[in-house]
């Protein structure tokens, strides 16, 4: 399964509630900027949470070691997304490595079982900035282009 075909799943999966964005770089709160595989929020809580993909287990194990880690002041919960069959091989060690983060396994097969299921929520991060009206404008705006231009 690809990062992209997870995407679709989980976007399939949140969108009746949620606005969901795809590959949308997170910049501008004076830390540099990073690139989430996936985010979405609601327009009542408006916290975003992040969903980072991973499609194998050294992807899911480099991720631990990267200069910024998913901390854009927007971002009020970390998932992980990995397939099913991921999942199964390595659930101890990715269990293990979570932290705080949230965890989502999705299904590959296009059978009638959820696409994708929770296994750990994620815990709030504190100090995390909700958004106002303009920056929302400005994700709806980016989430757009992003799915249109697929």
């Amino acid at each position: 399964m690809t990062e992209e075909e997870m995407q679709k799943k989980l976007g399939r999966h949140l969108f009746l509630k949620n606005i969901t964005i795809p590959n949308i770089t997170m910049h501008g709160d004076g830390k540099g900027e990073y690139e989430a595989d996936l985010i979405y929020f609601n327009l009542k809580v408006r916290v975003v949470t992040e969903i980072e993909i991973k499609v194998s287990i050294q992807d899911f194990r480099a991720d631990f070691k990267k200069k910024r880690y998913h901390d854009h002041l927007h971002v009020g919960y970390l998932y992980y997304a990995v397939p099913q069959d991921l999942y199964e091989d390595h659930k101890d060690e990715i269990e293990s490595l979570l932290g705080d983060a949230g965890l989502i396994v999705v299904n590959i097969s296009n059978n009638k079982r959820e696409d994708a299921r929770y296994i750990k929520r994620a815990k709030k991060r504190k100090d995390v900035k909700a958004l106002n009206e303009s920056e929302v404008i400005n994700y709806l705006r980016i989430g757009c282009m992003k799915w249109v231009n697929r």
